[in-house]
């Protein structure tokens, strides 16, 4: 009779331990992040008699939390590669659409100032015509200076979302760290929190969207330790370690991303190799795609303009009078590196020969011991430079360099003499006797058109390489367009992956709302069996009591 009531009482614990489990499973299984948790039932043990062995009944051998840490890991990186693809895609997607706007765009402008000057040919006199001349000039001016003002924009914002990636990203990693303090303290009470745990791989899977992580983990206690990929750790138990950002010291419009050791010292990240997360993402746009179009734009904004402002520099002006630039272009300015020691700045940089100029970052530094300076190209190589009195010249510009006296021993300036020319681009003749359309002083000649035939002629000169001034631009639109479509079909197979990866971690650690159905109706009629052996012992004892 005892033992009845023994079983009773136990399989009743049993059931209402295994209700609350899957009781558990069925109000979090819409929670993010949770894992299904398992009741694992065990026998009791019994005795063995002469009439054979009888059991003690059921008990609760332990709660097991549903984790696969090699699913976790394979999502973490699936997330990093989406965020990575969807980052630059974002980004990417801007100036794909402002470069293949057929409406309205720089090549579009460019070709209605080459239709007004054909028009104007036919009657270089002609005050309506050389107006719409006026005008096209302006709108062309217009045109690259919203394009140009758009990449800045671009990059800007950039610069912001890669300040709130780190943010986050901090935020997370000492999150993490403190998870992994509180699951030390929870280390002698046996199984780790499966709260705990639970919030742990959330944090990892935040950490993973922003930049790729390696990731070890005490199977034990539960405390993870991560790692950038280079190896150097983010979080170390207890102990973290920040990504700070701040301006870059050749270039104030850029921020750079650093680590922090344990000194405090900071090291700037290396872009090359963040390959995947969203912090990689921004990099990428920002270093390739970004880099590609304010390069390219700039390019044909100053050879444009040069090669326009040469041409009605030959011709004259209705009055006779030589013709001047058509075209203004930004000053060249040179940034001083922050960590310069002295107070000298370059002088005037200024183009002797359009043709002969490079968009390319140059940086010129000072050598104390050889007492003299050194230019250098962006991939490093020595350039060649010519002494004179007033400064250095080399492809095709003259710069004038500091007193000696005012720098210290590796004084850097850094420059590209077509870095903002679109954006800074504008008309400078101020009405439409200024366009020189003959090549003749004389007044008289009013229907003299031959320098603006030439002018004309520049539409199919190859300025930009071995392409011409439309023929380049299609070219920028066309491999943005292609690195723009490569990224989406990337980015749409990476969304797959990671939705398979997920799935595949549900399957293994994830909530089926019909399986614990299936599961709440089995432990209620296992609560209702042993409450009718409670019953059935009761009737029996009862009986036993009614015995007189």
């Amino acid at each position: 009779m005892n033992n009845l009531y023994n079983l009773a009482r136990g399989g009743l614990s049993v059931a209402q331990a295994a209700l609350r489990a899957t009781g558990d499973n069925l109000t979090n299984g819409m929670s993010h992040g949770y894992s299904r948790r398992n009741m694992i039932i065990g026998e009791l043990g019994g005795m063995s008699t002469q009439q054979g062995f009888f059991g003690f009944g059921a008990q609760v051998n332990g709660i097991e939390r549903a984790y696969d840490a090699f699913a976790n890991n394979q999502l973490r990186g699936a997330i990093s590669q989406y965020s990575f693809l969807n980052g630059r895609m974002e980004q990417l997607a801007d100036i794909d659409n402002m470069l293949a706007d057929e409406s309205d765009n720089v090549s579009v402008s460019l070709g209605n100032l080459f239709k007004a000057m054909s028009t104007l040919s036919t009657t270089p006199e002609d005050a309506a015509a050389r107006s719409a001349v006026y005008n096209a000039l302006g709108s062309l001016a217009s045109r690259y200076n919203a394009s140009g003002k758009r990449l800045s924009g671009l990059e800007k914002s950039t610069n912001t979302q890669i300040e709130q990636s780190v943010k986050d990203l901090n935020s997370y990693t000492k999150q993490l760290a403190e998870i992994n303090k509180q699951l030390e303290r929870a280390q002698g009470s046996g199984t780790p929190p499966a709260d705990l745990l639970d919030r742990r791989d959330v944090l990892l899977e935040e950490i993973s969207n922003q930049i790729g992580i390696e990731v070890s983990e005490d199977a034990q206690s539960g405390r993870v330790d991560v790692a950038l990929p280079d190896g150097r750790p983010l979080v170390s138990g207890d102990k973290v370690y920040a990504l700070k950002t701040s301006m870059s010291d050749n270039d104030p419009n850029k921020t750079i991303v650093s680590y922090v050791d344990a000194n405090g010292s900071e090291t700037p990240l290396d872009e090359d190799r963040i390959t995947k997360g969203r912090l990689a993402g921004l990099f990428t746009f920002r270093n390739e795609d970004l880099a590609l179009a304010r390069e390219e734009l700039d390019k044909m904004a100053f050879v444009m303009a040069s090669r326009m402002n040469e041409q009605n520099g030959q011709g004259y002006l209705p009055n006779g009078s030589p013709g001047g630039d058509l075209f203004t272009l930004p000053d060249i300015t040179a940034r001083a590196n922050s960590d310069n020691q002295g107070t000298g700045r370059l002088g005037k940089i200024e183009v002797t020969s359009f043709r002969s100029v490079n968009s390319e970052e140059y940086t010129i530094s000072y050598d104390d011991a050889a007492g003299s300076w050194r230019v250098t190209g962006a991939d490093g190589r020595d350039i060649p430079y010519a002494t004179g009195p007033d400064g250095i010249q080399f492809d095709g510009l003259k710069i004038q360099l500091p007193d000696p006296a005012t720098v210290e021993d590796g004084d850097s300036f850094t420059f590209n003499p077509m870095s903002g020319a679109a954006e800074g681009l504008s008309r400078k003749i101020t009405d439409a006797q200024g366009f020189a359309a003959s090549d003749s002083n004389d007044p008289a000649d009013k229907a003299n058109n031959k320098n603006l035939e030439l002018m004309l002629k520049i539409q199919d000169e190859k300025l930009i390489g071995n392409s011409t001034l439309a023929e380049a631009y299609a070219s920028l639109v066309g491999t943005i367009g292609d690195n723009a479509r490569s990224v989406k079909s990337n980015l749409v197979s990476a969304e797959t992956d990671m939705k398979t990866k997920f799935d595949t971690r549900q399957a293994l650690s994830g909530v089926s709302m019909d399986e614990e159905k299936i599961n709440l109706d089995m432990f209620m009629q296992y609560y209702r069996a042993n409450a009718q052996l409670l019953q059935t012992a009761n009737d029996m004892f009862d009986s036993l009591l009614a015995i007189r």
